[in-house]
């Protein structure tokens, strides 16, 4: 019975391991796109320059930039 929980432990503790990384690389994936958007236009240089630190939130900022 000991062996079971910790065989079910170290399951659930790979599928959080997993569920992380696999976050974490969506939101390096995104990181880099916005990036390059960011990059391609030289109209979005005053944009980038507000983007680094906002007054507001991230999602006040996305919801006014691209009314999401």
């Amino acid at each position: 019975m000991r062996t079971m929980v910790q065989d079910l432990l170290k399951t659930i503790s790979a599928l959080q391991n997993t569920a992380i990384g696999n976050c974490r690389k969506r939101i390096e994936d995104a990181a880099a796109k916005t990036k390059k958007i960011l990059g391609s236009d030289p109209q979005d240089a005053d944009a980038q320059r507000r983007c680094e630190k906002p007054s507001r939130g991230v999602t006040s900022v996305l919801k006014g930039k691209h009314g999401l």
